[in-house]
């Protein structure tokens, strides 16, 4: 039962970081102010997003709109990739 109940406890934890996430508008995340200086808290804010939104893998499958914003957001995380120093 002690398990049980720190399972639980793990979950709801979870669940509670992913509903208070504010997901981005399209226009917000087209604005998004991408810094290196902030590079771990943007990303960490940005794959939250990902992992709200819970897009599905191939963008043929996305409606429009979707598939717009599931584009801007990877091309913003990956903007860390080629622009930020390891």
């Amino acid at each position: 039962m002690k398990y049980f109940l720190l399972s639980l406890a793990i979950v709801l934890a979870g669940c509670d970081a992913a509903s208070h996430t504010q997901v981005l508008t399209y226009e917000q995340l087209v604005q998004y102010p991408v810094s290196c200086d902030k590079k771990d808290s943007q990303l960490k804010e940005l794959r939250l997003i990902q992992e709200v939104k819970n897009f599905d893998p191939d963008p043929d499958n996305l409606a429009d709109m979707d598939r717009a914003y599931n584009g801007r957001l990877k091309a913003t995380i990956w903007w860390y990739t080629y622009r930020c120093e390891q």
